[in-house]
C-alpha cells in the first residue's frame, strides 16, 4: 500500500488504474493498492458470520453520523486520519474493558460498595452488577452508578451476607451502541 503524499498528478484520484492498482480516498490521503482478486471459493460459516457482523457496524456507523449531536462525538474521539464513521465502526465492534474491580470496600453489609473500572472507545452507559455465591445461588443484583471520575462505576450493596472467596460477580456493560458484554470477576 502506498500513500500519496505530494503527488498533484494522483492526488484525489480513486478507483481502478490499469489491471493491477487501485487507489482510495482515506480521509485527506490518496492511497494507492493492488486490486483485490476475486474468488470463486463459497465463504465459511466464519467468514459469513464476520461479514454480517461488518454489515451492522457500518449499519451503526451511518446511523451515528447522520445525527449530528452523535457525529460531533465521534469526531472528538477521531485520531489522524480517522473519520466519525470509523469511530463509530470501532465503537460497534469493540467491547467494553472491565479493567480492575475493586472489593476493598466491600464486608457483605448493607452500603458497602464495590467499585469496577470499565473504559470504552466512546463510553458504557450502564453497568449492572450480580453477586452470586460459592453455591452460583443469586445473592443480589442491581445498577451501578458512574462516579464523578468517569472511568469508575461503583455498585452499592443490598443485601447483607458473609462473603468468603470464590464469591462470583457478574457484570453486565452496554456501551454507546447499546452491545452487552458480560464478563465474570471471583473474589479473592
Amino acid at each position: 500500500m502506498a500513500v500519496n503524499k505530494n503527488n498533484p498528478v494522483v492526488e484525489g484520484a480513486s478507483g481502478r488504474f490499469g489491471r493491477t492498482m487501485v487507489f482510495r480516498q482515506k480521509g485527506a490521503l490518496t492511497v494507492m493498492a493492488v486490486r483485490p482478486k476475486p474468488t470463486n471459493k463459497l465463504p465459511t460459516q466464519e467468514q459469513m458470520r464476520q461479514r454480517f457482523l461488518f454489515a451492522e457496524a457500518s449499519a451503526y456507523a451511518m446511523d451515528a453520523i447522520n445525527d449530528p449531536v452523535t457525529k460531533e462525538a465521534y469526531l472528538a474521539k477521531a485520531k489522524g486520519n480517522q473519520t466519525a464513521y470509523n469511530v463509530a465502526f470501532k465503537d460497534f465492534l469493540t467491547p467494553p474493558v472491565l479493567h480492575l474491580v475493586d472489593w476493598s470496600k466491600y464486608t457483605g453489609a448493607i452500603g458497602d460498595t464495590i467499585t469496577c473500572r470499565i473504559t470504552d472507545i466512546m463510553a458504557v452507559v450502564s453497568v449492572k452488577v450480580s453477586l452470586y455465591g460459592t453455591n452460583d445461588e443469586l445473592i443480589e443484583e442491581g445498577m451501578a452508578v458512574q462516579s464523578s471520575l468517569k472511568l469508575d462505576w461503583v455498585y452499592t450493596a443490598t443485601t447483607a451476607h458473609a462473603p468468603v472467596a470464590g464469591t462470583r460477580m457478574v457484570v453486565q456493560m452496554t456501551d454507546t451502541p447499546q452491545n452487552v458484554y458480560t464478563q465474570e470477576q471471583l473474589m479473592e
